[in-house]
């Protein structure tokens, strides 16, 4: 017998609604599976298909015999919460604007620990640096600043920022930002490379490390005018400190600016359960992090 997918007829705008739909385990396993496999179970070690399998927690290829779960792989690996309280976690998240602490989602979730309510934000940023994966293109405004945050002395950090400007209207579009040690031409041409779509044109400050005469695959145009992201750069310094209050490290940051990225990109997006399948794609279609390797984060160079 072939499993049914779930249908989704009407996306939960209130927490009573989400919680009256996904109002058990079973609802929610039959949710994760059509989204994880919507044309029926492929097995993740031999890709054998089984259109027949019913949902289920653990499942045991019938072709090869290689055992997984509906978690395994995903950024809820290992998990020993319920499926409803990770759905919740991502609905909350998504339905919500201007962005939470870890003491936000262990009040919301009723978590004993702060540990895992820490644990399982780090992760659903990962997520969200997953899912928000397309690069900036066409005409794109580049440039790096300082920020500072967080203890005193606050710490400072380098943070390199593309925004697109989408014309001839001249909004700023999809933005990107990246954690980097020092401003040079490598480290420019590193993010270029992961950010921005081969060929788009580049508005930049008239410094060294932004012109590269080897670098073919853009172009570049100096411009004394470079507001949009010293803006943004702003923007996510006084988010951080509003939000976060000093608890960040200087090593997660990455994490915090993927975030960022995640809520201002998605507002281009037509409605909350956009966004909210965005970041479940993210969330299984990423192998999950130990904590130890979590609190170890560093960020890019």
């Amino acid at each position: 017998m072939q499993a049914t997918p779930f249908i989704m007829e009407c996306f939960p705008k209130t927490l009573d609604e989400f919680r009256t739909l996904f109002h058990s385990e079973e609802i929610s396993l039959q949710f994760l599976f059509s989204k994880r496999w919507p044309n029926g179970f492929e097995c993740s070690y031999c890709n054998w298909e089984n259109k027949d399998q019913l949902p289920s927690k653990t499942m045991t290829c019938s072709h090869c015999g290689h055992p997984t779960s509906i978690t395994t792989d995903t950024i809820m690996h290992g998990t020993k919460k319920p499926l409803s309280q990770w759905l919740m976690s991502i609905w909350w998240l998504t339905a919500t604007e201007g962005g939470h602490s870890a003491k936000d989602l262990q009040r919301f979730l009723k978590l004993s620990s702060y540990q895992t309510a820490w644990t399982w934000l780090q992760k659903l940023r990962m997520a969200m640096a997953v899912a928000d994966n397309k690069p900036c293109r066409e005409t794109v405004e580049l440039s790096s600043e300082n920020i500072f945050f967080g203890g005193v002395p606050p710490a400072k950090a380098t943070i390199l920022a593309a925004a697109e400007i989408i014309l001839p209207a001249g909004i700023t579009g999809r933005i990107k930002m990246d954690v980097i040690g020092n401003l040079t031409q490598e480290t420019v041409n590193t993010f270029l490379e992961n950010n921005l779509l081969s060929g788009s044109s580049l508005i930049v400050p008239n410094y060294e490390a932004y012109l590269d005469n080897n670098r073919k695959n853009f172009i570049t145009i100096t411009s004394s005018s470079i507001y949009r992201t010293r803006d943004l750069l702003k923007s996510f310094e006084i988010w951080l400190n509003k939000v976060h209050r000093g608890g960040v490290a200087n090593k997660h940051l990455q994490l915090y600016l993927d975030e960022f990225c995640f809520r201002r990109n998605t507002e281009m997006l037509p409605d909350k359960e956009s966004i909210f399948n965005l970041l479940l794609a993210g969330v299984i279609s990423r192998k999950s992090f130990s904590y130890k390797s979590i609190i170890s984060k560093p960020n890019k160079e």
